[in-house]
């Protein structure tokens, strides 16, 4: 069990493990859905039911794919004209992904099966498995960490869905931009964990829950309790996007230690992201690896 007060920070790579894409990835796939030349299902499918006009689509598609950003996020940030397009694109590209085998991996992958590793570490008598003392800030859309620890629960204790939903629902995981469903998961009436994204108002319903960078969200006020309460703060799959950072900067002086993975990033772009951490966050001190989620949780016992 966790007893010392701990928030994770997760980015698109925490994800990764669970078969979701990258940001980048991400792009590959809009641009790829949404190209009308090779595949013009997507784009008409969400046209007609939904009530736009297929060559908003179109154009979303074409300016994406020629902006430079890596990121649909930043893209849309500064097109506002394609909001409403661009979020039904994220929601109709992402649900998918939102498949419970995908969280199930097969042996090959626990390596960086970072999700049981968590679980393993939060076991308790049901009755009291949301005492651990972990909090969860997510800058992701899906809600794979929900649903893993629902199905675990309902799997390891046997109690129904509607139970182990109200013990799920008592730990903080808190989505500062939004989610895959207009009311949060897994509340009653929330947006089913289905990858079919045309299922009957699916790909609306989720985009109605996403929102953008730009978009304020009284969210990171929740996110900022949470860290200001915190003893560890680990960043697992995060982009360190400078914007994000800020959004996440306390003004109280604390003894928090603050760790991250960093894969993928040189030793320089280390540097910068720990000092850019470190005055956020005003922690005693920030220690960030270049290696995977499992890895980083494991090498500082980040868990206990």
């Amino acid at each position: 069990m966790i007893t010392v007060p701990t928030v994770l920070v997760l980015g698109a790579g925490a994800s990764v493990p669970y078969g979701f894409p990258s940001a980048a990835d991400l792009k590959r796939i809009i641009c790829d859905t949404f190209d009308i030349q090779s595949n013009l299902h997507a784009a008409q499918f969400l046209a007609k039911r939904y009530d736009y006009e297929l060559a908003q689509f179109v154009e979303f598609r074409e300016a994406f794919r020629k902006s430079g950003k890596t990121s649909v996020d930043e893209f849309l940030e500064h097109r506002k004209e394609f909001m409403d397009v661009g979020k039904l694109a994220i929601a109709y590209c992402l649900i998918p992904y939102e498949n419970e085998e995908n969280l199930f991996p097969p042996k090959v992958h626990r390596d960086v099966d970072w999700y049981e590793y968590l679980a393993t570490k939060m076991n308790a008598p049901f009755d009291e498995f949301a005492s651990n003392q972990l909090s969860v800030i997510t800058f992701n859309y899906d809600r794979s960490l929900e649903h893993y620890l629902l199905t675990v629960l309902q799997n390891a204790h046997g109690r129904t869905f509607e139970e182990c939903a109200q013990v799920v629902a008592k730990i903080p995981i808190v989505h500062v931009y939004g989610q895959l469903s207009r009311i949060p998961y897994p509340q009653p009436e929330s947006r089913p964990y289905h990858p079919d994204p045309e299922l009957s108002k699916s790909a609306e319903f989720a985009a109605r829950g996403i929102k953008i960078l730009h978009d304020a969200d009284p969210k990171f006020e929740e996110a900022h309790k949470l860290l200001m309460e915190a003893q560890k703060i680990c960043f697992l799959g995060f982009g360190y996007h400078p914007l994000n950072i800020e959004r996440l900067a306390l003004k109280d002086p604390s003894q928090r230690a603050v760790f991250g993975s960093a894969l993928g990033l040189v030793e320089s772009e280390v540097n910068a992201v720990k000092l850019r951490l470190l005055r956020a966050l005003l922690g005693r001190g920030v220690t960030l690896d270049r290696a995977d989620n499992l890895l980083t949780l494991r090498q500082h016992l980040v868990l206990g």
